[in-house]
């Protein structure tokens, strides 16, 4: 069974409630659980964690799919679209690891 979630009011995701949780938890940050990620690691988390959940699922959801052509597929949209929220969320990330640096 399938749950749709409302990325944006153009996009839905139809994708299994466990597919969509054991990506989002991959990419999670938790401070309370020893891990072997280097910093660079710990710091791209913890900067996931500070953008919007939309943003996250679909960044998510592309790192595990790894091609925005797929990603746009399951969202509906073009694949152009989402490199270019691909690439405005990137740089939002990249702005928290900065931030974190200081």
């Amino acid at each position: 069974m399938s749950k749709s979630l409302e990325i944006s009011k153009k996009a839905t995701i139809d994708i299994k409630p466990d597919e969509l949780r054991a990506i989002m938890e991959e990419y999670q940050y938790d401070p309370d659980i020893m891990c072997d990620d280097d910093e660079r690691v710990l710091k791209a988390k913890r900067a996931l964690t500070k953008i919007a959940l939309p943003d996250r699922i679909i960044f998510c959801i592309y790192l595990d799919l790894g091609a925005s052509r797929k990603v746009g597929e399951l969202l509906g949209v073009s694949h152009s679209t989402i490199l270019k929220e691909i690439n405005r969320i990137r740089k939002e990330i990249i702005y928290y690891i900065m931030k974190d640096d200081e």
